[in-house]
């Protein structure tokens, strides 16, 4: 009965929380009508896959009609749109106050800083909320294209089976922790705002004698701008694979290996941009040079380096995170 439970679960999770006991109910009165009187697994099988895909037997019990996002999506889609639409929100109000305290715009009295302030705020917030809902609906209308169940292979037609359906919570060895991943997609879209948008924040800020902060850009922007798409590019497909872990909730093989490749990736961009020179700014290390009065080859020794150690312990991380991928995958296998 245990794959009845399984199927049952994997139907409801993609209907509206308030149907979903009602619906439970009568999908299980339903399966025991076809099954025979003491029914064996290989007649419960069959009967499942009589029913067959959970995804498609959830739209058709879901009253609602969607447009844009389909009825199997739209709950996931909601629940992401919120989570991520209040991160890309609070990452750019944020980066606005940073640029607010360190270069303000406004001279004046106390009124007009307020409110060009409290104008650039609004601003900054409505900023991450259209780029946060942008992104993420492109994402959503991919995967509802790609014509397969949320949290399975995007693009990959595999014939359904009950195979395939998922475990039920409590016997989920390799859950995905939701927080994890709101973690790293906080992380993710942070990183992007600050590399796409501002990259000049990144930079080595002094405070002059009259009081005016001036700021020394890490990187060289012309340079870095050769770097943007790919970085964006990457963000972009990142935002999809932490969909799809939030949606599907649990590991598989095909999510394990689409995050090696893209640990894999991201690496090799991060070797290739830490190891070429010209990507800083010479003025950065001659900022440093008058500060500590160091000369240069103690500089360029210190930031070979670094930029050593920094490759080092990036690849360890990517590694690490891929082969623990796996392991979750194989732990649930046994359980």
């Amino acid at each position: 009965m245990k794959l009845i439970d399984r199927y049952i679960y994997a139907v409801t999770q993609y209907l509206p929380e308030g149907t979903r006991e009602d619906v439970g109910k009568e999908l299980r009165a339903n399966i025991e009508d076809m099954l025979p009187e003491q029914p064996t697994e290989k007649d419960i099988i069959q009967v499942l896959e009589e029913l067959g895909n959970p995804w498609k037997l959830a739209n058709e019990y879901n009253p609602s009609k969607r447009y844009l996002i389909g009825p199997g999506y739209y709950e996931n889609y909601l629940s992401v749109l919120k989570l991520v639409i209040g991160i890309c929100a609070a990452v750019f109000v944020g980066l606005a106050v940073f640029a607010w305290a360190v270069d303000p715009s406004v001279e004046g009295d106390q009124i007009n800083n307020l409110t060009a302030l409290i104008t650039d705020l609004i601003g900054a917030a409505v900023d991450g909320v259209l780029q946060g809902a942008l992104w993420v609906t492109i994402v959503f209308v991919l995967l509802e294209r790609s014509g397969v169940e949320p949290g399975q292979l995007p693009f990959h037609n595999k014939k359904w089976s009950p195979e395939d359906l998922p475990e039920l919570p409590l016997h989920n060895k390799r859950k995905i922790s939701r927080g994890e991943t709101v973690f790293s997609m906080f992380f993710t879209i942070f990183f992007t705002a600050l590399f796409y948008f501002k990259p000049q924040y990144i930079a080595m800020y002094v405070k002059g004698e009259s009081g005016k902060i001036t700021a020394t850009p890490l990187f060289d922007l012309e340079r870095l701008q050769s770097y943007l798409w790919i970085i964006l590019l990457l963000a972009i497909i990142q935002l999809g694979f932490f969909i799809w872990k939030y949606i599907s909730g649990s590991w598989n093989i095909p999510m394990a290996i689409g995050n090696a490749v893209y640990n894999a990736v991201s690496c090799i961009l991060l070797i290739v941009m830490l190891s070429d020179h010209s990507l800083y700014n010479a003025e950065f290390f001659s900022k440093i040079d008058e500060i500590f009065t160091t000369s240069s080859p103690v500089i360029s020794t210190w930031l070979d380096r670094s930029i050593w150690i920094t490759v080092s312990a990036i690849i360890i991380i990517c590694v690490w995170d891929s082969i623990s991928a796996f392991f979750k995958c194989f732990s649930r296998s046994r359980g």
